[in-house]
Protein backbone atom coordinates (compact mmCIF):
# COMPACT_ATOMS: atom_id res chain seq x y z
CA UNK A 1 0.00 0.00 0.00
CA UNK A 2 1.17 3.52 -0.84
CA UNK A 3 0.11 6.50 1.23
CA UNK A 4 -0.78 10.12 0.62
CA UNK A 5 -1.85 12.63 3.26
CA UNK A 6 -4.50 15.34 3.33
CA UNK A 7 -2.51 18.28 4.71
CA UNK A 8 -5.47 20.66 4.96
CA UNK A 9 -7.66 19.29 7.75
CA UNK A 10 -9.17 20.63 11.00
CA UNK A 11 -5.75 20.58 12.69
CA UNK A 12 -3.86 22.31 9.86
CA UNK A 13 -5.33 25.47 8.32
CA UNK A 14 -2.68 28.20 8.08
CA UNK A 15 0.13 28.19 5.54
CA UNK A 16 2.93 27.66 8.10
CA UNK A 17 1.03 24.71 9.59
CA UNK A 18 0.41 23.11 6.19
CA UNK A 19 3.95 23.83 4.97
CA UNK A 20 5.62 22.33 8.05
CA UNK A 21 3.40 19.24 7.91
CA UNK A 22 4.16 18.76 4.20
CA UNK A 23 7.91 18.98 4.77
CA UNK A 24 7.62 16.45 7.59
CA UNK A 25 5.56 14.05 5.46
CA UNK A 26 8.20 14.17 2.74
CA UNK A 27 10.76 13.14 5.32
CA UNK A 28 8.53 10.27 6.43
CA UNK A 29 8.39 8.92 2.85
CA UNK A 30 4.71 9.57 2.13
CA UNK A 31 4.13 9.45 -1.62
CA UNK A 32 1.95 12.55 -1.90
CA UNK A 33 0.21 15.38 -0.10
CA UNK A 34 -3.26 16.63 -0.98
CA UNK A 35 -5.25 19.78 -0.26
CA UNK A 36 -9.01 20.14 -0.39
CA UNK A 37 -10.30 22.53 -3.06
CA UNK A 38 -12.74 24.44 -0.89
CA UNK A 39 -13.27 28.18 -0.72
CA UNK A 40 -15.49 28.16 2.35
CA UNK A 41 -15.44 26.32 5.67
CA UNK A 42 -18.02 23.98 7.14
CA UNK A 43 -18.30 24.94 10.82
CA UNK A 44 -21.55 26.84 11.44
CA UNK A 45 -20.45 27.78 14.96
CA UNK A 46 -17.72 29.91 13.37
CA UNK A 47 -20.08 31.22 10.69
CA UNK A 48 -17.82 29.75 8.00
CA UNK A 49 -14.86 31.87 9.05
CA UNK A 50 -12.25 29.11 9.09
CA UNK A 51 -9.04 29.74 7.17
CA UNK A 52 -9.26 28.30 3.64
CA UNK A 53 -6.36 29.21 1.36
CA UNK A 54 -6.81 28.85 -2.41
CA UNK A 55 -5.72 25.34 -3.37
CA UNK A 56 -3.56 25.88 -6.46
CA UNK A 57 -1.73 28.87 -5.00
CA UNK A 58 -1.08 26.76 -1.91
CA UNK A 59 0.35 23.89 -3.98
CA UNK A 60 2.65 26.29 -5.84
CA UNK A 61 4.09 27.42 -2.51
CA UNK A 62 4.46 23.83 -1.27
CA UNK A 63 6.27 22.90 -4.48
CA UNK A 64 9.04 25.37 -3.63
CA UNK A 65 9.46 23.90 -0.12
CA UNK A 66 9.74 20.24 -1.18
CA UNK A 67 11.83 18.12 -3.52
CA UNK A 68 10.27 14.72 -4.16
CA UNK A 69 6.77 14.37 -2.68
CA UNK A 70 3.89 14.52 -5.17
CA UNK A 71 1.39 17.39 -4.89
CA UNK A 72 -2.33 17.07 -5.50
CA UNK A 73 -5.87 17.84 -4.43
CA UNK A 74 -8.61 15.84 -2.80
CA UNK A 75 -10.19 16.87 -5.15
CA UNK A 76 -10.27 19.89 -7.52
CA UNK A 77 -13.82 21.12 -8.14
CA UNK A 78 -14.34 21.00 -11.89
CA UNK A 79 -16.99 23.75 -11.70
CA UNK A 80 -14.69 26.43 -10.30
CA UNK A 81 -12.39 26.87 -13.31
CA UNK A 82 -12.64 26.85 -17.06
CA UNK A 83 -10.91 23.59 -18.09
CA UNK A 84 -8.62 25.32 -20.59
CA UNK A 85 -7.51 27.72 -17.87
CA UNK A 86 -7.08 24.90 -15.33
CA UNK A 87 -4.91 23.03 -17.81
CA UNK A 88 -2.62 26.09 -17.85
CA UNK A 89 -2.55 26.11 -14.03
CA UNK A 90 -1.69 22.39 -13.85
CA UNK A 91 1.07 22.72 -16.45
CA UNK A 92 2.52 25.65 -14.51
CA UNK A 93 2.45 23.64 -11.26
CA UNK A 94 4.07 20.72 -13.07
CA UNK A 95 7.02 22.92 -14.01
CA UNK A 96 7.29 24.64 -10.63
CA UNK A 97 7.39 21.21 -8.96
CA UNK A 98 9.66 19.62 -11.59
CA UNK A 99 7.04 17.03 -12.55
CA UNK A 100 5.31 16.28 -9.25
CA UNK A 101 1.77 17.64 -9.67
CA UNK A 102 -1.35 15.43 -9.83
CA UNK A 103 -4.70 16.29 -11.44
CA UNK A 104 -7.38 14.84 -9.17
CA UNK A 105 -10.88 16.09 -10.04
CA UNK A 106 -14.46 15.98 -8.76
CA UNK A 107 -17.79 17.23 -10.05
CA UNK A 108 -18.50 19.44 -6.99
CA UNK A 109 -21.15 19.08 -4.30
CA UNK A 110 -21.10 21.91 -1.72
CA UNK A 111 -24.09 24.06 -2.75
CA UNK A 112 -23.52 26.80 -0.17
CA UNK A 113 -19.99 27.31 -1.46
CA UNK A 114 -21.20 27.70 -5.04
CA UNK A 115 -23.75 30.31 -4.01
CA UNK A 116 -21.30 32.21 -1.80
CA UNK A 117 -18.84 32.61 -4.68
CA UNK A 118 -21.34 33.23 -7.46
CA UNK A 119 -21.12 29.91 -9.29
CA UNK A 120 -24.32 28.36 -10.69
CA UNK A 121 -25.08 25.12 -8.86
CA UNK A 122 -26.34 22.97 -11.70
CA UNK A 123 -28.03 19.59 -11.41
CA UNK A 124 -25.85 16.55 -10.66
CA UNK A 125 -26.31 15.41 -14.27
CA UNK A 126 -25.11 18.74 -15.63
CA UNK A 127 -22.07 18.80 -13.32
CA UNK A 128 -21.13 15.28 -14.42
CA UNK A 129 -21.71 16.20 -18.08
CA UNK A 130 -19.29 19.10 -17.57
CA UNK A 131 -16.54 16.99 -16.01
CA UNK A 132 -16.89 14.45 -18.81
CA UNK A 133 -16.35 17.17 -21.41
CA UNK A 134 -13.53 18.68 -19.34
CA UNK A 135 -11.59 15.41 -19.37
CA UNK A 136 -11.57 15.47 -23.17
CA UNK A 137 -10.33 19.06 -23.12
CA UNK A 138 -7.55 18.39 -20.59
CA UNK A 139 -6.11 15.49 -22.53
CA UNK A 140 -6.27 17.32 -25.86
CA UNK A 141 -4.56 20.40 -24.44
CA UNK A 142 -1.88 18.35 -22.70
CA UNK A 143 -0.95 16.47 -25.88
CA UNK A 144 -1.78 18.74 -28.85
CA UNK A 145 0.21 21.71 -30.10
CA UNK A 146 -3.03 23.42 -31.12
CA UNK A 147 -6.51 22.50 -29.93
CA UNK A 148 -9.79 23.26 -31.67
CA UNK A 149 -12.80 21.96 -29.79
CA UNK A 150 -16.56 22.47 -29.85
CA UNK A 151 -18.54 20.88 -27.03
CA UNK A 152 -21.78 21.45 -25.18
CA UNK A 153 -20.17 23.80 -22.64
CA UNK A 154 -16.86 25.07 -24.07
CA UNK A 155 -15.49 26.11 -27.44
CA UNK A 156 -11.76 26.46 -28.05
CA UNK A 157 -10.36 28.11 -31.18
CA UNK A 158 -6.66 27.62 -31.95
CA UNK A 159 -5.91 27.04 -28.29
CA UNK A 160 -2.18 26.85 -27.51
CA UNK A 161 -0.76 25.90 -24.14
CA UNK A 162 2.99 25.76 -23.63
CA UNK A 163 5.21 24.49 -22.19
CA UNK A 164 3.88 20.96 -22.17
CA UNK A 165 4.15 18.98 -18.96
CA UNK A 166 7.36 17.47 -17.66
CA UNK A 167 5.37 14.30 -16.89
CA UNK A 168 4.52 12.34 -20.03
CA UNK A 169 2.04 12.18 -21.52
CA UNK A 170 0.57 14.38 -18.76
CA UNK A 171 0.08 14.47 -14.97
CA UNK A 172 -1.95 11.65 -13.48
CA UNK A 173 -5.70 12.25 -13.86
CA UNK A 174 -7.85 10.76 -11.09
CA UNK A 175 -11.59 11.21 -10.50
CA UNK A 176 -12.91 11.41 -6.95
CA UNK A 177 -16.25 9.59 -6.83
CA UNK A 178 -18.27 6.54 -5.88
CA UNK A 179 -21.10 7.34 -8.31
CA UNK A 180 -21.87 4.79 -11.01
CA UNK A 181 -21.77 7.16 -13.99
CA UNK A 182 -18.63 8.91 -12.74
CA UNK A 183 -16.96 5.52 -12.27
CA UNK A 184 -17.80 4.66 -15.86
CA UNK A 185 -16.33 7.95 -17.11
CA UNK A 186 -13.21 7.55 -15.00
CA UNK A 187 -12.59 4.00 -16.20
CA UNK A 188 -12.86 5.20 -19.79
CA UNK A 189 -10.99 8.50 -19.58
CA UNK A 190 -8.86 8.75 -16.43
CA UNK A 191 -5.85 7.10 -14.80
CA UNK A 192 -7.56 6.25 -11.53
CA UNK A 193 -10.42 6.67 -9.09
CA UNK A 194 -10.30 8.00 -5.54
CA UNK A 195 -13.12 6.48 -3.47
CA UNK A 196 -14.44 8.27 -0.37
CA UNK A 197 -14.35 6.18 2.79
CA UNK A 198 -15.26 8.52 5.60
CA UNK A 199 -18.20 6.76 7.20
CA UNK A 200 -19.82 3.36 7.60
CA UNK A 201 -22.29 3.87 4.76
CA UNK A 202 -19.49 4.40 2.25
CA UNK A 203 -17.65 1.34 3.47
CA UNK A 204 -20.69 -0.78 2.77
CA UNK A 205 -20.51 0.07 -0.96
CA UNK A 206 -16.73 -0.27 -1.25
CA UNK A 207 -16.76 -3.86 -2.51
CA UNK A 208 -19.49 -3.04 -5.03
CA UNK A 209 -17.62 0.04 -6.24
CA UNK A 210 -14.39 -1.88 -6.76
CA UNK A 211 -16.26 -4.69 -8.50
CA UNK A 212 -17.86 -2.12 -10.82
CA UNK A 213 -14.48 -0.53 -11.53
CA UNK A 214 -13.01 -3.88 -12.53
CA UNK A 215 -15.97 -4.59 -14.84
CA UNK A 216 -15.69 -1.16 -16.49
CA UNK A 217 -11.93 -1.48 -17.00
CA UNK A 218 -12.54 -4.76 -18.79
CA UNK A 219 -15.31 -3.14 -20.86
CA UNK A 220 -12.95 -0.40 -22.06
CA UNK A 221 -9.96 -2.73 -22.53
CA UNK A 222 -7.98 -0.91 -19.85
CA UNK A 223 -5.03 -2.53 -18.12
CA UNK A 224 -5.95 -2.77 -14.39
CA UNK A 225 -2.26 -2.63 -13.44
CA UNK A 226 -2.09 0.87 -14.95
CA UNK A 227 -5.26 2.13 -13.24
CA UNK A 228 -4.97 3.32 -9.62
CA UNK A 229 -7.79 2.73 -7.14
CA UNK A 230 -7.25 4.88 -4.07
CA UNK A 231 -9.18 5.47 -0.86
CA UNK A 232 -9.70 8.66 1.16
CA UNK A 233 -10.11 7.93 4.86
CA UNK A 234 -9.49 9.01 8.43
CA UNK A 235 -7.25 6.82 10.60
CA UNK A 236 -7.52 6.83 14.39
CA UNK A 237 -4.83 5.06 16.42
CA UNK A 238 -5.27 4.02 20.06
CA UNK A 239 -2.90 2.25 22.41
CA UNK A 240 -5.24 -0.44 23.73
CA UNK A 241 -8.62 -2.10 23.30
CA UNK A 242 -9.76 -0.33 26.46
CA UNK A 243 -8.97 3.04 24.88
CA UNK A 244 -10.79 2.00 21.72
CA UNK A 245 -13.92 1.06 23.65
CA UNK A 246 -13.81 4.34 25.54
CA UNK A 247 -13.49 6.25 22.28
CA UNK A 248 -16.35 4.30 20.72
CA UNK A 249 -18.67 5.24 23.59
CA UNK A 250 -17.51 8.85 23.55
CA UNK A 251 -18.23 9.20 19.82
CA UNK A 252 -21.42 7.15 20.05
CA UNK A 253 -20.34 4.65 17.41
CA UNK A 254 -22.27 1.41 17.26
CA UNK A 255 -20.12 -1.58 18.18
CA UNK A 256 -21.18 -3.34 14.99
CA UNK A 257 -19.78 -0.42 12.95
CA UNK A 258 -16.29 -0.52 14.42
CA UNK A 259 -15.08 -3.21 12.05
CA UNK A 260 -15.74 -0.86 9.12
CA UNK A 261 -13.67 2.07 10.40
CA UNK A 262 -9.91 2.57 10.42
CA UNK A 263 -9.89 2.86 14.20
CA UNK A 264 -7.89 0.72 16.60
CA UNK A 265 -4.40 -0.25 17.63
CA UNK A 266 -1.61 -0.26 15.07
CA UNK A 267 -2.11 -3.98 14.50
CA UNK A 268 -5.88 -3.54 14.05
CA UNK A 269 -5.35 -0.85 11.45
CA UNK A 270 -2.69 -2.82 9.59
CA UNK A 271 -5.16 -5.71 9.26
CA UNK A 272 -7.90 -3.42 7.95
CA UNK A 273 -5.53 -1.83 5.44
CA UNK A 274 -4.50 -5.28 4.25
CA UNK A 275 -8.15 -6.16 3.66
CA UNK A 276 -8.81 -3.18 1.39
CA UNK A 277 -5.50 -3.78 -0.38
CA UNK A 278 -6.66 -7.33 -1.09
CA UNK A 279 -9.78 -5.84 -2.72
CA UNK A 280 -7.62 -3.88 -5.16
CA UNK A 281 -6.93 -0.56 -3.41
CA UNK A 282 -3.41 0.57 -4.30
CA UNK A 283 -3.17 3.82 -2.34
CA UNK A 284 -4.75 5.50 0.67
CA UNK A 285 -4.96 9.26 1.23
CA UNK A 286 -5.40 9.71 4.95
CA UNK A 287 -5.62 11.98 7.95
CA UNK A 288 -4.18 10.39 11.10
CA UNK A 289 -5.30 11.20 14.63
CA UNK A 290 -4.83 9.76 18.09
CA UNK A 291 -6.72 10.95 21.16
CA UNK A 292 -4.27 9.40 23.63
CA UNK A 293 -0.91 9.03 21.85
CA UNK A 294 1.57 11.87 21.63
CA UNK A 295 2.68 11.60 18.01
CA UNK A 296 0.20 9.63 15.91
CA UNK A 297 1.95 10.44 12.64
CA UNK A 298 5.27 9.05 13.88
CA UNK A 299 3.50 5.93 15.17
CA UNK A 300 1.71 5.44 11.83
CA UNK A 301 5.00 5.79 9.97
CA UNK A 302 6.91 3.44 12.27
CA UNK A 303 4.30 0.76 12.96
CA UNK A 304 1.87 0.75 10.03
CA UNK A 305 3.46 2.05 6.82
Amino acid sequence: MRFGYCVRNPSYRTYPEIRDLTVRLEGLEFESVHVTDHLLGFDDTQEKKETFLEANTLLAALATQTNKIKLGHIVLCNSFRNPAYLAKVILTLDHISNGRVLLWLGAGWYAEEYMAYGYPFHTPKRRVDEIEESLTIYKKIFTEDETNFVGNFWKLERHRNFPKSIQKPYPQIVIGTNGKRMIDIACREADGINLPYLDVQQQEVLRDSISTIKEKLKKYNRDPSEFEISLFSNVTIVDSQESLESLRREREILESHMKYLFMGTSEDIKEKIQKVENLGVKKMVIVVESPDLQDSLEIFNREIM
